[in-house]
């Protein structure tokens, strides 16, 4: 169980802690595509070959993952609920992101069930005969191993009579990535692996599972009609898979009236507004505006409520930066959206839902800057999965204090934006992956768009700049990994640096670095990266000025610290071959008088 609980993504089940803000359907909203749902849950059909996957799906912010939440939520309490995994590529913890925990996951939810007595054991039994090695192979064996067989072992145990209806929910499929080969072998050429393949895995074996006359489970799977996952429903699994698109045929209007309607009472009585604000027509031109997206109302309704630590400073309605800082202004706001530019663009359903975000991020006082701190919250770097704590982003990237409430403070009908301590370790949350879409897609945010080397460019200065911030204990991982990233920008980005890294004290910092843990790898990892970071604007044959200064800078702290220092002929060999120029950073020489390594093994920096 120890192996099990080790692999598992607690946060990633429907009722976990990490998921107590997800979206929920509103009592009285979505009904029909509800009962839907449950009635083929609990009957099933009449059809020979009953289908056994449902396929949920629908454009982006049509209520997908509110609608399986709520299912989710009825089907525990009915007790048919088997088993539920929430995947999210912009949300919660990085476990969630990939396939890899997947299987687990659901085998742990399994075993915990009341109507599934007696497959624990034979779960566990191949876990504690490999040691957990299970958990290294690929989904099938996985799924097999920890779910399959042993339903199967329990159906001959108990007989086929005592089949129960129960149902497996997955959810945000589309938003599963790929996970890379993350080998010690950098210099191997690994195949570079798409989310395509990862998610055509899942459903095959969803799809083997459902033609296993003895796996007693429907399953429900939510996502956006992303092709590859559409064109694996419409050939292998169609026999087996029956669709639900969230269209118009299940009146969504009526359902984002009534969201609206709510939502509005509340802010009326909390900022004691009349009782017909706003009018009925206002409504129905928000609802038009909507197009049958749930997050956009969503969006509308968090910012006309503000951030609950928002005050309003004059009688006018407006704060001191002359933006809208009370409901009726920030509605007033949004209504004054240019109507001619969505007519303009009717072919592109998400016109109305751009031009919402357009507006918040414009309601910021410094837009562009605005701009950098969300896409520096989605940077990572090759097998890197985890993006940037907040934390860590907050150290490298503050010039000023609460410059990141300045940055994104006004953008909290989009994010989370007063964290409790406990978040501070984890990357930043959105509220929809809509948004994280529209700010790297140039054709949609148009002017404020950055491109990745534009953004790693403002990184790196910031990066230089608060070189020598006090950091805090327990941080060394994470601020290694965001140097790893800065490490793959482009030699332009590190031109566009120069006067910020000459400018910054390196010594006192790789003293700090080196003090704080010398004997971690993450500390080594980062001297590493720093020193491929100065190189990155040099060619093989010549260094800048700025990467000689700077080399020796690092370098003569190392020596002072007993570190081994290659030759230039061992820099320029690596070099020619095009391999990284500092790589396994040695032990320092001085642990060998303490008997902590044997002077035999070589103890440098190679090039």
């Amino acid at each position: 169980m120890k192996y099990l609980v080790a692999n598992i993504a607690p946060g990633a089940i429907h009722d976990s802690q990490e998921r107590s803000d997800a979206p929920k359907c509103m009592e009285e909203t979505r009904v029909a595509v509800q009962q839907e749902i449950m009635s083929w849950i609990e009957d099933g059909e009449r059809d020979t070959q009953p289908k056994r996957i449902m396929w949920v799906t629908g454009p982006a912010g049509t209520g997908k993952t509110a609608v399986l939440g709520t299912i989710a939520d009825a089907c525990k309490e009915k007790g048919t609920l088997a088993a539920s995994f929430f995947f999210s590529a912009f949300a919660g913890s990085a476990n969630r992101r990939t396939k890899r925990f997947f299987v687990p996951t659901l085998a742990f939810q399994l075993m915990g069930h009341r109507d599934l007595k007696g497959i624990r054991q034979h779960a566990l039994s191949p876990i504690a005969e490999d040691k957990g090695i299970i958990f290294t192979k690929n989904l099938k064996e996985q799924f097999m191993t920890l779910v399959l067989n042993p339903l199967l072992s329990r159906a001959k145990e108990l007989g086929s009579s005592t089949q129960v209806r129960l149902v497996i929910i997955i959810d945000g499929l589309d938003e599963c990535d790929a996970e890379q080969d993350q080998g010690k072998d950098s210099s191997s050429h690994v195949p570079i692996r798409r989310k395509e393949d990862d998610q055509r895995e899942i459903l095959s074996l969803l799809l083997l599972a459902a033609n296993n006359p003895s796996f007693p489970f429907r399953i429900l799977v939510g996502s956006r009609p992303e092709h590859p996952i559409h064109d694996f429903f419409a050939t292998e699994g169609k026999a087996w898979t029956r669709e639900l698109f969230l269209d118009n045929k299940y009146n969504p209007d009526s359902d984002i009236a009534l969201f609206y309607k709510a939502k509005f009472s509340i802010i009326r009585r909390r900022f004691k507004l009349p009782g017909d604000w706003p009018r009925e027509e206002v409504i129905l031109t928000l609802v038009r505006n909507a197009s049958g997206q749930f997050i956009y109302a969503a969006t509308v309704v968090r910012y006309v409520e503000g951030s609950p630590h928002s005050t309003i400073t004059n009688l006018s309605g407006a704060g001191t930066s002359g933006r809208p800082s009370t409901p009726h202004r920030r509605l007033e706001h949004i209504l004054s959206l240019n109507s001619a530019r969505v007519a303009n663009d009717s072919h592109n359903p998400l016109e109305a839902l751009d031009a919402l975000y357009r507006l918040v991020l414009e309601s910021c006082p410094d837009p562009e800057l605005s701009m950098k701190w969300l896409l520096a919250t989605q940077q990572s770097a090759g097998f890197l999965i985890r993006l940037p704590s907040v934390r860590v982003l907050r150290l490298v990237l503050e010039t000023s204090p609460d410059e990141e409430q300045y940055a994104l403070g006004c953008l909290s009908s989009l994010l989370p934006t007063h964290l409790p301590e406990e978040s501070l370790k984890s990357p930043y949350s959105f509220y929809h992956k809509s948004f994280l879409d529209f700010i790297v897609d140039k054709s949609r945010c148009g002017e404020r768009y950055l491109t990745k080397d534009q953004v790693r460019g403002w990184m790196t200065q910031r990066f230089f700049r608060t070189l020598n911030q006090p950091m805090e204990v327990g941080i060394l991982v994470e601020y290694a990994e965001l140097i790893r990233i800065l490490s793959w920008s482009t030699p332009a980005t590190v031109r566009n640096a120069e006067s910020e890294i000459l400018s910054s004290d390196l010594e006192k910092w790789v003293t700090a670095t080196v003090e704080k843990d010398v004997r971690s790898t993450h500390t080594r990892r980062a001297i590493e990266d720093v020193l491929e970071i100065v190189h990155g604007g040099c060619s093989w044959y010549h260094c800048r000025t700025v990467c000689k200064i700077s080399t020796k800078r690092i370098i003569s702290v190392l020596e002072s610290k007993r570190w081994k220092i290659p030759s230039k002929g061992q820099i320029f060999k690596r070099e020619r071959k095009g391999e990284v120029r500092y790589q396994d950073l040695g032990t320092p020489l001085g642990w060998a008088s303490h008997g902590l390594i044997d002077r035999s093994v070589p103890t440098t920096l190679e090039y």
